[in-house]
């Protein structure tokens, strides 16, 4: 099982990026053992239309656990969950790290909302 701190940790460095920093994050699939999902509003991203897909980066020198991570703003990672039922019922049981605007709760009721359709 991977630790709460260390994942707590990963998304403190995301938020404090000079560039594109992260300021909501969500952790779901939190029992999976050797793989951290994150799910992120970075707002200065370009906005999709398309679904935001999963990009994974190996274990390194600062975080030891590979990362599989959805990134995209706010209303991009809304297109996400309304079309990915299945990614908004994990979502919706996800574990908020970080909420500075308001996304991350707004997100997770999307989730929840678009899971019990």
């Amino acid at each position: 099982m991977i630790p709460l701190e260390k994942v707590e940790e990963l998304v403190a460095a995301h938020r404090s990026l000079p560039e594109d920093p992260t300021t909501a994050a969500v952790w779901f699939r939190r029992s999976e053992p050797a793989l951290v999902w994150l799910f992120e509003v970075i707002p200065s991203l370009p906005e999709q239309e398309e679904p935001e897909e999963p990009i994974y980066f190996n274990p390194g020198v600062a975080f030891r656990f590979p990362i599989a991570l959805i990134a995209g703003t706010r209303r991009s990672l809304e297109l996400t969950l309304q079309r990915d039922p299945a990614l908004a019922r994990e979502v919706a049981d996800g574990q908020i790290l970080l909420d500075e605007s308001g996304d991350a709760t707004a997100l997770v009721d999307l989730a929840r909302h678009v899971a019990a359709a």
